[in-house]
């Protein structure tokens, strides 16, 4: 059985953490000038941690993060993407122009599959065997048109795992379920050229494909089992070899969650599923790919946590439980403390599915705190001692 022993390293040494913080500014964006204005949108103060809660889509209508996995802000932060069905017609891509409140839907018919570059205003989307991008910002204004690069390859039976974009804007990658019994692809797609390759194949249903914010021909993705997966997160190289595990778990780790934290370090969770997994390592974990498959995870809050993020600048992680809590973690000092709360609404199930913000100032969620689902936004305190303390 396997035990991490806290404190058998740092968690960033100086260099560690300075590479991520310079690597961080090329992530959706400079962050530089950032800025929600605070008193556009309604807020409350969170009565039990003082935090205040920005509600970014007021209103009656359904709305829906992006994925914390994947990008959602553009140009420098200006917009935010995400889905709703306010504008009729069930839910579909929309943006939010921060700085004035106004909401307009983005003009696709019939792109489920879609995300937005790491870097660019460009939205790239499958409709159907077709593969298409879109600038986001001139549809906005009124002024795009959508143009087509590519298609889905001959031989997929089915799109899996999302599609995601290249660091720098270059490849669409494709997960897709090609054979029996889940047999998977991942596919690389030149978004200029429209050329195909397979970047690799295994024999299981792949799930939450993601490419690396920072390093081209990276991808991460997952085993998905709707449960717990045998070895959950793997890795793979353009070019490379084929698909290796990211961190190596070990029979008693149910490994979920993960999401790129850096150019080569992720944050993920671990469930406690029953008591006796209470008592072994558990919640927010880290690990790098410098260390290999056979490297240590890292615990920075043990709690039954289900979804994390790490902050662009390396200095904060977040966190949520099946109460909605949202949890801000200090790293290095391995401590948890409530961000904000009481985000379950009578009757709906919405994950907070939370993310921060640009400028690593805020954190970005779904609450049902008003009867329906909706956008929020915790902003994060001064005094990061002002917050509770976990018991």
């Amino acid at each position: 059985m396997f035990t991490p022993k806290m404190g058998r390293r740092s968690f960033l040494q100086a260099a560690g953490a300075a590479a991520l913080c310079a690597a961080a500014g090329h992530r959706e964006g400079a962050a530089e000038g950032f800025r929600i204005p605070t008193g556009l949108y309604p807020s409350y103060v969170d009565e039990k941690t003082g935090a205040t809660v920005l509600t970014l889509t007021p209103g009656g209508s359904t709305n829906s993060i992006v994925y914390q996995t994947h990008p959602m802000w553009l140009d420098g932060g200006k917009y935010l993407f995400f889905t709703s069905d306010r504008s009729g017609g069930g839910m579909a891509p929309h943006l939010l122009e921060l700085a004035t409140g106004t909401v307009k839907p983005v003009t696709l018919k019939d792109a489920g599959h879609n995300t937005l570059s790491w870097n660019t205003p460009f939205l790239y989307y499958v409709q159907g065997d077709a593969l298409g991008m879109l600038d986001l910002v001139q549809s906005f204004q009124g002024t795009a048109e959508p143009r087509i690069f590519g298609k889905v390859p001959d031989g997929v039976r089915s799109l899996s795992g999302t599609i995601s974009v290249e660091a720098d804007g270059s490849t669409l990658y494709l997960g897709a379920i090609i054979g029996d019994n889940d047999r998977s692809a991942i596919y690389a797609v030149d978004t200029k050229t429209g050329d195909t390759r397979e970047v690799t194949a295994f024999d299981f249903k792949v799930g939450h494909v993601q490419a690396n914010p920072f390093t081209p021909g990276l991808v991460m993705f997952c085993h998905e089992t709707g449960g717990d997966a045998p070895q959950r997160v793997w890795t793979a190289r353009v070019g490379g070899d084929g698909p290796a595990p990211f961190y190596k778990e070990t029979y008693d780790e149910w490994v979920t969650h993960e999401a790129w934290w850096g150019p080569d370090r992720i944050v993920f969770t671990v469930w406690p599923y029953d008591d006796r997994h209470k008592g072994l390592p558990h919640g927010i974990a880290t690990a790098t790919l410098a260390d290999g498959p056979q490297g240590k995870m890292e615990v920075l809050a043990q709690y039954p946590a289900w979804h994390t993020h790490g902050s662009p600048d390396g200095k904060w992680v977040m966190g949520d439980d099946f109460d909605r809590n949202l949890w801000l973690v200090h790293p290095e000092k391995r401590e948890r403390r409530l961000l904000t709360q009481g985000h379950l609404g009578k009757g709906l199930k919405t994950h907070p599915h939370g993310s921060f913000t640009p400028d690593s100032r805020a954190v970005l969620f779904n609450s049902s705190r008003e009867g329906h689902d909706t956008l929020c936004c915790a902003l994060l305190p001064d005094d990061w001692e002002s917050l509770p303390k976990a018991e």
